[in-house]
C-alpha cells in the first residue's frame, strides 16, 4: 500500500507545510466581514473569525491557495462540476492530489473563516474533527464557494431534515428542472412539499425541491440515528465500484477515512476525519467480537506503526473499503489483509 496513494502516512510529511494566515476574509470576493468581525475591529481588537456556509455541492479544501492545475477549474467554480473534474483525470492526475487536497465539505456545511488571500479563504470545516485545529479541518477554498447567509443553518435547528441517501441527487426548481447535483449525506431543512418532492431551504436563502425517494426524512437533526451497524453497511454497499478520490468525502468519490467518516455522518454520528484519529477514539473491539459497522484499521507489518488505512467490517469475515488511488470501493475478506491488521473501534 503506497504512501502516495493512502490517506494517513503522507500526513506525517505534510503537517509541517500547513499554512496559517491572519484573519480578515470575507464570505464573497467583494463582501465585508460579518457583524461580529466588524464589531471586534471597531473596538480596536484583532479581526475575528466568523461563520460561513458552503454554497456549492462539494467544496474541495486545499493545502495552499491558488495552487491548482487548469484541469482542476471545475472543482473551484461556483457552481462546481465534480463529474467533469473527475472525468478529466487519469490515475496519475489523481495521485497528484495527495498532500495537496486536505478534505472536502458538502453543500450547506458550516465553516469558520480565518482569513483571506486574494480570492481564497482560509477555513476550518466544522464537524470534521482533527488534531490539526480544535475548531475543524483546516485548509483553503475559493471564497466564491461560500455564503455568509446563515439562514439554512438556523432552519436546520427548527425544521425537519432531509438527508441524501443516494450517491448523488438533484435539487430542482419549481418546474422540477435540474439545478444542482448534491452528494450523499447532504443535510437540508425541509420547509414544504411539492408533489413527490420535499421543498428544502438552500444555503443562499432559496428554495429547491428534491425527490423524496432520494432522501431520508427526520423530524429533527437529533433524530438522525442508525438502527444498527448493519444500516451503515447497507449504505456502504451502495458505493461498491466508486473510484477512490484522495480527500473525498462525497458520493462523487471517497478516500478510505472519508468513506467511513461520511457513512457515520449520514447517520448523525460524528467521528474524526482521518484514519489515525478514528483508530484512537470510539470503543476498542476485539477481532473475535467484530460486528457489522465496526471500523478496522491497518498499519505496518504485524499491525505495528502508524495507522494508514481504515475499512468497515461488513460481517461474515469481510470488509468494505476505499483502498487507494486507482482502485474503487470494494468488498473483500478481512483475512486478505491480515498482515497489517491493527485493531478495531466501534462508534455506534
Amino acid at each position: 500500500m503506497s504512501t502516495t496513494t493512502h490517506r494517513g502516512v503522507t500526513w506525517v510529511a505534510i503537517l509541517g507545510s500547513l499554512l496559517t494566515f491572519g484573519c480578515g476574509a470575507a464570505t464573497s470576493p467583494d463582501a465585508t466581514p460579518g457583524a461580529a468581525a466588524q464589531e471586534t475591529a471597531a473596538q480596536g481588537g484583532p479581526a475575528a473569525a466568523w461563520r460561513a456556509v458552503v454554497d456549492v455541492s462539494v467544496a474541495t479544501i486545499w493545502s495552499k491557495p491558488a495552487a491548482l492545475r487548469p484541469m482542476d477549474a471545475p472543482s473551484a467554480a461556483n457552481p462546481v462540476d465534480i463529474p467533469l473534474w473527475l472525468s478529466r483525470m487519469t490515475v496519475s492526475d489523481r495521485r497528484w492530489l495527495v498532500g495537496r487536497v486536505q478534505t472536502q465539505a458538502l453543500y450547506g456545511s458550516a465553516v469558520t473563516v480565518l482569513g483571506q488571500r486574494g480570492r481564497w479563504s482560509h477555513v476550518v470545516v466544522r464537524g470534521q474533527r482533527t488534531p490539526l485545529d480544535p475548531r475543524g479541518y483546516p485548509g483553503w477554498m475559493p471564497t466564491r464557494q461560500l455564503t455568509g447567509n446563515l439562514s439554512a443553518l438556523e432552519l436546520l435547528r427548527t425544521h425537519p431534515v432531509a438527508v441524501v441517501t443516494a450517491r448523488t441527487a438533484w435539487l430542482r426548481d419549481p418546474t422540477l428542472g435540474r439545478r444542482l447535483q448534491v452528494s450523499f449525506a447532504t443535510r437540508l431543512p425541509i420547509v414544504g412539499r411539492l408533489g413527490n418532492s420535499d421543498l428544502v431551504a438552500t444555503p443562499n436563502g432559496g428554495r429547491l425541491a428534491i425527490r423524496t425517494r432520494k432522501v431520508a426524512q427526520y423530524s429533527s437533526l437529533g433524530a438522525v440515528r442508525p438502527s444498527s451497524g448493519r444500516a451503515l453497511v447497507r449504505a456502504a454497499k451502495g458505493f461498491i465500484g466508486l473510484a477512490y478520490l484522495w480527500g473525498g468525502v462525497s458520493g462523487f468519490g471517497f478516500d478510505c477515512s472519508g468513506f467511513t467518516y461520511a457513512l457515520h455522518h449520514r447517520f448523525g454520528i460524528q467521528i474524526p476525519r482521518d484514519a489515525d484519529q478514528q483508530a484512537v477514539h470510539g470503543t476498542p473491539v476485539r477481532r473475535a467480537h467484530l460486528r457489522p459497522g465496526d471500523l478496522v484499521f491497518f498499519a505496518g507489518p504485524g499491525g505495528v506503526g502508524f495507522v494508514h488505512h481504515v475499512a468497515m467490517y461488513a460481517g461474515s469475515g469481510r470488509i468494505i473499503e476505499a483502498p487507494n488511488t486507482g482502485s474503487s470501493v470494494r468488498l473483500v475478506p478481512l483475512s486478505s489483509v491480515d498482515a497489517t491488521y491493527a485493531g478495531a473501534r466501534r462508534y455506534i
